[in-house]
């Protein structure tokens, strides 16, 4: 936190930085946030089984949105950062659940931590904890608590509620986030 000078918001949950993460000209997080824009690329590629221009035209296509994104000539697309922060969790701090509206993909990278961090991912569906069918489909939660480890990177969309649970460890918990959308290039 020290990084961004200082200065930062400080939540009664959670501190983060104020600004933007890829403002800082370090040239360690303009590597990772790089980074972290391919494997976003990749993770989308990956799900679809198309190249990352064609699961973006189909998915305007979709939407009934269609935008001509240049006839004949092969339109390149690729993703881009449209905010970044650093969060600081201190032991009892948590962030309850939330999404991140008009974001294609969210990111989080674990900086430090003396264990595990964890991350709490959200069933969508509406309603789901209110009716019991007897039956497990997609588990027996409607929330996924996902464990990490300093070094690692989460992906989701960004439509995806997520959580931190109550920090309970004894030092800090550091970790950068992206909230990332898809930019078109000619």
């Amino acid at each position: 936190m020290e990084q961004a000078g200082g200065s930062g918001k400080a939540f009664s949950y959670k501190a983060e930085t104020s600004g933007e993460l890829t403002s800082w000209g370090d040239p360690s997080v303009d590597r990772l946030t790089r980074w972290v824009a391919r494997a976003a690329h990749q993770v989308v590629e990956a799900l679809t089984h198309k190249s990352l221009a064609a699961a973006y035209t189909e998915s305007l296509h979709r939407e009934a949105a269609a935008v001509d994104l240049g006839g004949e000539e092969e339109t390149q697309v690729g993703v881009a950062v449209s905010r970044s922060w650093a969060s600081l969790y201190r032991p009892g701090d948590n962030h309850e659940a939330h999404f991140h509206p008009n974001t294609a993909l969210a990111a989080i990278y674990y900086v430090t931590a003396p264990k595990t961090c964890e991350l709490d991912l959200l069933d969508p569906r509406p309603h789901v904890d209110y009716f019991d069918s007897g039956i497990s489909l997609a588990g027996d939660r409607h929330r996924v608590r996902i464990s990490c480890l300093p070094g690692e990177l989460v992906i989701f969309p960004g439509w995806l509620r997520h959580a931190v649970p109550p920090y309970t460890d004894d030092g800090e918990r550091i970790s950068l986030s992206w909230n990332l959308n898809y930019a078109v290039h000619n």
